[in-house]
């Protein structure tokens, strides 16, 4: 028979362990948390009196870990889910701030969406007719089949947002280079060092890097086709004499070995609808277009997508950090905005954070 003391022991050992099974879940949270985390928060909140930035970078670890996540588990389509829309806008938040290109929660978040990239990229892509697109930063996009793999406006701000080390690893998986336009957010100077060390063929305006005598600079007064010959395959080049402002803007339609069409307009803007005259009607001088990048900002968005009339339009230049303001600077909430309220266009278009990739089928 027990006595009162070996009764109140045996108590108190099975409160311990409901009190530990009821705190198992959150101590395993909380691990979870710090694991996630580069920089682990403060307790208290007047450990950041005085300390804006700090408070500001350690929120933003915080929300872009839960975007990452988000992300990941709700990938690229045509129709956004809730989930995918909340993770977007809290990059929206982060990258709203007024100084984002200096956070390092947002370069580790660049850094990590960009590794992500590589690891697929590593990986054989075994579909002959498919299309695998890539978005990297800003208008930075990859156009990957099972033979080859070209880019468009590969852009890291020289190094400053992502690593001449990162993006070594992206040129050696890409086999051609396209630049739209002269345009810091847009052709990157350490890119270019990178292709020519690595002997990879960069195609561009007059206006890109002028002086390089090893760049292939392309403009024409009108649409011009020509084919480029690599060892992985024959590619067919239609590009357009397009502009931003009084600024070269090629765009580059590009027929790809398997037969798939891709195209970038850059940043295809001209005052007083000045090359929309003869833009019109050239989906009628071009092969039909499987996928076509365009600025999220783009003016006149209905009537570019109707003359290039793309079977999925991928819009860009959400969140650049490098140059633009907060007020030109634009969210994925207004893209995703103006697509449901303005845009007439029922071209279904894919919206796609920094580091992810979307199969077209």
């Amino acid at each position: 028979m027990r006595n009162k003391s070996q009764t109140h022991v045996g108590n108190v050992w099975r409160l311990l362990i409901a009190m530990a099974i009821m705190l198992l879940p959150v101590t395993a949270f909380s691990q979870e948390v710090k694991n996630r985390h580069v920089v682990e928060g403060h307790r208290y909140l007047k450990e950041y009196w005085g300390q804006p930035e700090l408070y500001l970078q350690h929120q933003a670890y915080y929300m872009l870990d839960l975007a990452d996540k988000a992300l990941n588990e709700n990938p690229p389509q045509a129709n956004v889910n809730l989930d995918r829309e909340m993770a977007l806008l809290m990059i929206d938040a982060v990258t709203h701030e007024p100084a984002p290109k200096d956070n390092p929660a947002v370069k580790d978040f660049l850094a990590k969406r960009m590794n992500r990239v590589i690891e697929d990229l590593a990986k054989p892509f075994k579909n002959k007719k498919g299309l695998r697109v890539y978005k990297l930063y800003n208008c930075g996009m990859l156009f990957r089949t099972r033979d080859m793999t070209i880019a468009v406006d590969l852009n890291g701000r020289d190094g400053m947002l992502i690593s001449d080390d990162v993006m070594e690893k992206i040129v050696d998986k890409i086999d051609i280079l396209f630049y739209t336009h002269n345009h810091s957010d847009h052709a990157d100077n350490h890119v270019r060092e990178i292709c020519h060390k690595k002997h990879v063929p960069i195609y561009a305006t007059d206006e890109i890097f002028a002086a390089d005598a090893a760049v292939h600079h392309v403009r024409y007064n009108d649409l011009h086709t020509f084919g480029i010959e690599h060892p992985k395959g024959t590619v067919s080049v239609n590009v357009l004499p397009g502009h931003q402002s009084e600024v070269q803007n090629n765009i580059w339609i590009v027929t790809m070995p398997n037969g798939k069409v891709v195209g970038a307009t850059g940043d295809q803007w001209k005052e007083e609808k000045a090359d929309l005259k003869w833009l019109r009607d050239i989906h009628t001088r071009l092969p039909k277009i499987d996928v076509l990048a365009m600025d999220c900002w783009i003016h006149d968005y209905d009537e570019h997508v109707d003359a290039f009339r793309p079977r999925v339009l991928i819009t860009q230049h959400e969140n650049e950090i490098g140059a633009h303001g907060i007020d030109h600077r634009e969210a994925y909430w207004m893209t995703m905005y103006k697509n449901k309220h303005f845009h007439k266009s029922t071209t279904p278009y894919v919206l796609m954070a920094w580091g992810e990739w979307y199969d077209y089928k």
